[in-house]
């Protein structure tokens, strides 16, 4: 039962979370360790290519930048891949200070001013990844040129849920908690109280660029989770939806094929959408040139 919940299921919390099997995953990306903060830290980085754009990978909770080795490669071919691992994860060194959201964002900072890394900046998040993702671009909306969220969290997925029914949805995160390894539990003690308000700790607003959701609505054929039934579907896809609308270029793919994992069993959509943002991006780039030749 619990290898079944690790790969596939998503409580209120689980769909913030991802899973966590594949944090096990065999590495496929050459990485190096980046010396970050005013007290410096190693933080593990793989970067590949190069181009006019520079993509950033934030993995899901609980898991590192071999998340992103089905992804990143193709990626590479046509701008800078740069996948990550947060403090705790993977090859980088733990952090005392408390994993929260704004947190996380902050390490980020850190990392992109030690690797040098340089904007125009196309963010791609996973899961609660995405939510990372959302909170760096609401802090620097001037040096993001798009996102793509892969089945991302949305912070009113929670009180959807309780609101549908309360008993269900709290079992969920009961039996993800029960699961969750001792050192993702302190960040999962600051997450779920977030999660449940609905509210996020953003700095501001998100910049008006290309993006697009990547939504899975696979129905599983015996549900033994209340995220794994229709009703629950059906409020994820439509968050995704709404949320997508705030963008004047912004479009949702919906897939049946995967699960919440799509960067690993349908890596193709991932490609597809930055390689569509970075067009658009281009497009955006170009429009002010275009309109003052005519």
């Amino acid at each position: 039962m619990k290898n079944k919940l690790l790969r596939t299921t998503m409580s209120a919390l689980a769909l913030a979370c991802c899973t966590l099997a594949q944090a096990q995953a065999p590495a496929a990306l050459p990485s190096e360790q980046i010396a970050v903060g005013a007290r410096p830290y190693a933080m593990q980085m793989a970067s590949l290519g190069s181009g006019r754009y520079t993509v950033i990978f934030e993995s899901g909770f609980g898991t590192d930048l071999r998340a992103w080795r089905k992804v990143a490669p193709e990626v590479a071919k046509s701008a800078r891949a740069v996948t990550y691992s947060r403090a705790g994860h993977g090859q980088s060194e733990p952090r005392p200070e408390a994993r929260t959201i704004e947190q996380s964002t902050v390490e980020l900072e850190e990392l992109i001013a030690g690797a040098k890394l340089a904007p125009p900046f196309v963010l791609v998040g996973h899961s609660y990844g995405a939510l990372l993702m959302r909170s760096f671009a609401a802090r620097h909306p001037d040096q993001v040129a798009g996102m793509v969220l892969v089945d991302p969290s949305d912070e009113r997925f929670n009180p959807a849920l309780r609101q549908l029914d309360a008993g269900r949805a709290a079992n969920d995160d009961r039996a993800f908690a029960a699961i969750v390894p001792p050192k993702f539990q302190p960040e999962l003690k600051l997450l779920q109280p977030v999660l449940d308000s609905g509210k996020l700790p953003f700095a501001g607003k998100l910049p008006d660029v290309p993006t697009v959701v990547l939504t899975s609505n696979q129905q599983a054929e015996k549900p033994e989770f209340f995220l794994e039934t229709p009703q629950a579907v059906a409020i994820k896809q439509q968050l995704h939806a709404d949320f997508v609308r705030q963008f004047r270029d912004g479009s949702q793919v919906v897939t049946s094929k995967s699960g919440h994992n799509i960067q690993l069993e349908e890596p193709e959509l991932v490609i597809a959408a930055v390689k569509k943002v970075i067009a658009a991006a281009d497009g955006a780039a170009g429009a002010p040139a275009l309109q003052a030749q005519r």
